[in-house]
């Protein structure tokens, strides 16, 4: 049974109004609130759990998660980023050799982040 003209001049207004408020029922179901302590991602990375949380000390050894080799980790040093984040160099000496890792800030967590000179730069 087809639709009349008169029927959806009547009713097309209508459902113009009522579809706005279904529509934005959902914002209400998303939540601008952090999440809670346990809901924050572990790091599941031995090397970033270090440099998240290092020891007074600045040094330790972790059992690395790609190659199950024990590693000495050193806290190289921890500085603001010009993004404002907080940052941490670390030291990774393994028997094939050293390697440094950066981890920043992200929010309540760690990520690494991408050093911005691989080799130091020594002053003249």
């Amino acid at each position: 049974m087809p639709m009349s003209r008169e029927f959806l001049r009547r009713c097309l207004p209508m459902v113009f109004l009522l579809l706005p408020p279904f529509l934005l029922a959902g914002c209400g179901m998303m939540s601008a609130e952090p999440p809670a302590a346990s809901e924050v991602p572990q790091i599941l990375d031995p090397v970033g759990a270090f440099a998240a949380n290092p020891p007074p000390s600045g040094e330790g050894q972790v059992q690395l998660a790609d190659t199950g080799e024990v590693a000495r980790l050193r806290l190289v040093r921890q500085y603001a980023a010009a993004s404002g984040r907080e940052c941490r160099e670390v030291r990774i000496s393994r028997r094939s050799g050293d390697q440094n890792r950066l981890f920043c800030r992200a929010g309540s967590g760690w990520i690494e982040a991408r050093p911005l000179l691989s080799q130091p730069v020594g002053r003249p």
